[in-house]
Parts: structure tokens; sequence; C-alpha cells
């Protein structure tokens, strides 16, 4: 009887004040439509090689950002009615749609973050 109250207890608290730790770290999501944006971002202080020549120089990479619309799928693929399409993701990863992304909903926010492309 306690501790089937203490369960209760504790799945109610974490649900109302850690509703996060209920969802997996990581997720995979489908994308359904990619974007590419006018913003531009830069990568310095590279050192770009020559592999026929075996020489090499300093440069920079200006590169633009991406907007997708995704959607959470589960472990096989198949789409997770539990989320909604999500819009408006930027990123500095450049996919295409269809592919598949490992995303993160930093604290629980349906925001999330692309960590990278992955394949099933």
């Amino acid at each position: 009887m306690l501790e089937e109250f203490t369960t209760k207890v504790v799945k109610k608290y974490v649900a109302t004040e850690y509703p996060h730790l209920l969802l997996p770290a990581v997720l995979l999501a489908r994308v359904i439509s990619a974007k590419k944006l006018d913003d531009t971002f830069d990568l310095q202080e590279l050192v770009i090689h020559n592999d026929e020549t075996g020489s090499s120089y300093r440069g920079h990479i200006t590169a633009n950002w991406y907007e997708y619309v995704l959607k959470v799928v589960d472990q096989f693929g198949n789409p997770d009615e539990g989320f909604p399409l999500i819009p408006s993701v930027r990123s500095r990863l450049q996919m295409k749609a269809g592919a598949l992304a490992a995303i993160s909903l930093p604290n629980g926010a349906l925001d999330p973050a692309i960590i990278g492309e992955v394949t099933l």
C-alpha cells in the first residue's frame, strides 16, 4: 500500500515538475522539407590541404543556414503521431527532404536541435 502511494506521488511529481524527463534524450525525425536561407555563417581559421601538391594554405568557408520541417519517427522510421509536425528548425547542416536526423529537445521544449544525419 505504501509502495503504491509512493510510486504514484513520484510519478505525478516527475510529470508536473520535470516533464522533459519522460521523453527520450534523443529522437529521430524525418526531414519533410528543406529550405536554404539567405543567412550565412563563416568557418574561420581553416587550413586547406592540396592532396596533389602537398601544399596547404589558410582560408575560411562561408555557408548558408537551412530551415527544416521535421516529423518525429519511431525506431523503425514510422511517423510518431504523439508529436506534431515541427516547423522552422534552423541548422547549419545541409540535408535533403527525406533524410533522417537525430534531434534533441533541450529541457523538453518542442524546439529541437539537430544533432546530425543518421540512417536506420
